[in-house]
């Protein structure tokens, strides 16, 4: 195969893969700060470790490099609108609008009705080609009674079986 043959089958393999969506966000007051993302995962639990991959062009880059602190936010299918709001639709601060986030430790905006709020401290770095993985050690945890994840798949929304 050719590298662009490879490149494009990864694409394509890639939308294959059901996930939750996610909120990561960081930042404190002023500067809170998120985006959307698929790219999450547990890495162990013990300790209790996820990673997330962020885009070093996204405007979160910066804040959650220098931040000592960052938050996954597990969706609910009742959050379909906070994507859009993340993935551009606003900027900045504007994105905090809808939702009805609050400072969680560290100041971290947290979304009080996700299926799962997860406060990690960062502990370590890896840049790869285009991102950054940020892994961080679980210090918070605040899980929701209702499980309706929001599933991103090919492209577009999917709902979860049980």
């Amino acid at each position: 195969m050719t590298e662009d043959e490879i490149k494009d089958g990864f694409r394509h393999a890639m939308r294959r893969l059901a996930t939750t969506i996610a909120l990561i966000t960081a930042g404190e007051g002023e500067s809170w700060t998120g985006m959307a993302a698929t790219a999450v995962m547990s890495v162990c639990a013990e300790p209790p470790t996820l990673l997330t991959a962020v885009n070093q062009t996204a405007s979160i880059h910066p804040v959650i490099s220098t931040g000592s602190h960052f938050c996954v936010n597990l969706l609910a299918e009742r959050h379909k609108d906070l994507v859009g709001i993340f993935s551009g639709q606003k900027k900045g601060i504007a994105r905090f609008e809808t939702g009805g986030w609050v400072a969680g430790a560290y100041g971290i905006p947290i979304l009080p009705d996700a299926l799962a709020s997860l406060t990690c401290r960062t502990t370590m770095r890896i840049d790869v080609g285009t991102h950054t993985l940020f892994v961080g050690e679980v210090e918070h945890v605040a899980n929701h009674d209702e499980i309706s994840p929001l599933v991103w798949v090919d492209g577009g929304f999917a709902a979860a079986a049980r």
